[in-house]
């Protein structure tokens, strides 16, 4: 069980959070789980299903403060968020260097023509380091940020009157809290910039984007009905 998973547990059974903040607290842990969870997607023109076996940028930059939230973010708590052009240079410049330092060694020749295949693969894993460490910070993120709002909302519940702490007491450890989660978001965002930076690198080096990688063990209905024509024909 996580801390933020432990803490609300802890102060629901105590009666500290309403039913509804406990509410939106599973609900947030569902989506966070959801991102990293198999997900079945129709294959066109066959019936196959695929996995999500690693975080995408996009499921990064759905949980991650956006542009506009850091900008108040970083005033208002005086976090330290990075300069956003050299985070994402620095993503960039991770790829390409790789790719001109290991270009003669992994590119091999194949009947005249240059084969990628090796190099992709490695700039492939370079790219899903970069992204899984932002994933892991930005779902961080989204925990203390949870842990901060229900905190918050359980201050300012009127109706809870056992275990209350004082004024004092209360508003300052809710503002701990918030500072805990906007310390969390200013480092989620950071890495979600270097690893944007190292997301558009490779798709200007290898003419496609980057995907995370998927195990298929599923075959197609066309290659099933292939196999039964083959059969049917003596092949």
């Amino acid at each position: 069980m996580s801390d933020a998973s432990r803490t609300m547990s802890q102060n629901a059974s105590q009666g500290n959070y309403s039913p509804a903040a406990v509410r939106r607290f599973s609900e947030a842990q569902r989506r966070t789980k959801a991102l990293a969870a198999p997900r079945l997607l129709p294959h066109q023109g066959s019936c196959r299903t695929k996995a999500l076996a690693a975080p995408s940028l996009a499921d990064i930059l759905r949980l991650v403060p956006s542009d506009d939230q850091m900008s108040k973010i970083v005033p208002a708590f005086g976090v330290e968020a990075g300069d956003v052009d050299e985070l994402t240079g620095a993503g960039s410049n991770m790829v390409r260097e790789q790719y001109e330092l290991m270009f003669p060694i992994l590119v091999t020749h194949i009947r005249g023509e240059q084969n990628f295949n090796n190099l992709r693969m490695h700039l492939d894993r370079v790219v899903d380091g970069l992204i899984r460490s932002a994933y892991g910070a930005a779902n961080f993120y989204e925990n203390r940020r949870m842990i901060a709002i229900d905190a918050a909302d359980s201050f300012k519940n009127a109706d809870r009157d056992e275990d209350r702490l004082g004024v004092d007491g209360g508003e300052n450890r809710v503002d701990g809290l918030r500072r805990i989660a906007a310390e969390n978001g200013a480092k989620a965002y950071a890495l979600a910039c270097v690893a944007s930076g190292a997301c558009a690198a490779y798709e200007e080096l290898m003419g496609q984007a980057w995907k995370p990688y998927t195990r298929d063990n599923g075959r197609s209905l066309s290659r099933d009905v292939a196999a039964v024509q083959a059969d049917a024909m003596g092949f």
